[in-house]
């Protein structure tokens, strides 16, 4: 087994990985280095870390279109309204900016939900890189380390039975 440091940009748990080889024992079409491997895997740990990032940015638009929508749609149709498009502040009327929010509001609904199935994608194939080349986090092997260390404990601190109890 190798262990490799984790590269320069770190998250909490892939500080350090560890190789344990192909998983499934046989080589891939292009022989893939250890830190190759783990390159890759890192960068699509951080891919999926920024699609979530975007997915919260998204979502709290969302809420922010939401209350728009609740607010403004009890208001009479021939009110005026102010909409931000880019730094510029557009009057128009109720009538005319609530369709327009809705239809933003329905377009951040749709890529919310692309988002989502880009993420499951990219941790698919993360997880399944992962197998593919033996990689372990560091979290893992923590893991790891504190389960064989409690089953070592557990198996000193066992009455042994050879004793004779009266």
């Amino acid at each position: 087994r190798r262990r490799c440091s984790g590269g320069a940009q770190r998250s909490a748990d892939e500080v350090s990985v560890e190789m344990s080889g192909p998983a499934s024992g046989e080589m891939s079409e292009r022989e893939v280095s250890d830190s190759e491997a783990i390159r890759r895997f890192q960068q699509m740990k951080r891919e999926a870390q920024m699609m979530t990032a975007k997915i919260a940015e998204l979502e709290y638009e969302l809420g922010e279109h939401d209350l728009v929508v609740t607010n403004v749609s009890k208001l009479e149709a021939e009110r005026a309204a102010f909409r931000l498009v880019g730094t510029v502040l557009i009057r128009e009327t109720v009538g005319e900016v609530l369709p327009k929010v809705k239809e933003n509001r329905d377009r951040i609904v749709a890529t919310i939900g692309t988002l989502k199935r880009a993420l499951t994608e990219k941790n698919t194939e993360a997880e399944n890189w992962k197998t593919k080349y033996g990689i372990k986090t560091q979290q893992e092997i923590e893991l790891e380390q504190r389960s064989r260390a409690a089953q070592e404990a557990a198996t000193k601190s066992e009455p042994s039975s050879t004793g004779v109890l009266a």
